[in-house]
């Protein structure tokens, strides 16, 4: 699953910037939106037309192909209903799409593994108590397909948020990375460890606990930061040339040809690839990556 940013325009009613004050966890929805086309592309195009200036809006929409983020994670979206409760001010809300041309197993399954994302994130990594129905907060019967066990329950969904965080899944989820498979990074990171530029690393390096299963950071497992970008904990505001800290954030959308492979093990249950940066091969945590393409 791939994640883009399309962001809702700033200053308006679907989105006035109010920073969100604390983490309590992400709320679920559906968007009961079953038109023919009507998937997370279509409806992040809404919160930047015709509902702008509507007092509703979302962090994430999600489809079988991808997640958009429209209202950044450390912004109030409003979407849960309860005014300036806890559920606007303190959660994340994801928008799974069920359009009757959608696949909605596999966009819940994709909500899934970015509640799992933005949950490890926030260093939680226990999903029951962060995990809230719209329902919570105000009674609604949403996410309205998921309450009718479509195209399962409630339960099963936060099973599976808690199996990726467990890393029981295979890498990235169900897909199986081989030599030769086009991957890339699926998501937003931290950096806990840097290294200088020196003669094995041209433009300097960086540790990634979430990459490499942990602290700390293996020899091999530094990820060269030429096509690495510095940017907020949400995704937003990516810069590709700026200076790289122990601590900030960083993304990175570049194709990756994995070299290698190690299967999953009791210690590395997502197994590791082998990919290539700045003439430089390193190891990294499939879970992850997402495969592009396996030509």
């Amino acid at each position: 699953m791939e994640i883009i940013e399309m962001l809702a325009p700033l200053g308006y009613k679907c989105r006035p910037g109010i920073s969100r004050t604390g983490f309590r966890g992400i709320t679920i929805h559906n968007t009961s939106n079953w038109n023919k086309g009507a998937n997370a592309i279509a409806h992040a195009n809404l919160l930047r037309g015709s509902w702008k200036n509507v007092t509703t809006s979302w962090n994430y929409v999600v489809d079988q192909d991808r997640a958009v983020r429209c209202v950044p994670e450390n912004e109030v979206a409003w979407c849960q209903g309860d005014g300036n409760g806890d559920g606007n001010m303190k959660t994340i809300s994801i928008e799974i799409c069920d359009n009757s041309d959608g696949d909605i197993r596999k966009a819940t399954d994709n909500a899934a593994e970015l509640a799992a994302q933005i949950l490890r994130r926030y260093g939680v990594m226990n999903a029951s108590g962060y995990l809230f129905q719209h329902n919570h907060w105000t009674g609604k019967d949403c996410p309205y397909d998921i309450r009718r066990g479509k195209p399962y329950d409630w339960n099963t969904f936060v099973s599976k948020v808690q199996a990726k965080l467990n890393g029981t899944s295979s890498s990235g989820g169900d897909q199986v990375l081989t030599v030769g498979s086009k991957v890339k990074f699926n998501g937003v990171f931290k950096i806990n460890e840097l290294i200088l530029p020196n003669s094995k690393y041209p433009n300097g390096a960086i540790g990634c606990y979430d990459t490499c299963y942990g602290s700390p950071c293996g020899v091999d497992d530094y990820i060269p930061s030429g096509p690495i970008a510095k940017c907020n904990s949400d995704g937003s505001n990516a810069d590709y040339n700026a200076i790289l800290n122990k601590g900030d954030y960083w993304k990175c959308d570049k194709e990756f040809t994995v070299k290698a492979v190690e299967l999953p093990t009791k210690y590395l249950p997502n197994g590791v690839a082998i990919l290539e940066a700045d003439g430089v091969r390193f190891r990294c945590d499939c879970g992850p990556l997402y495969e592009v393409s396996n030509s």
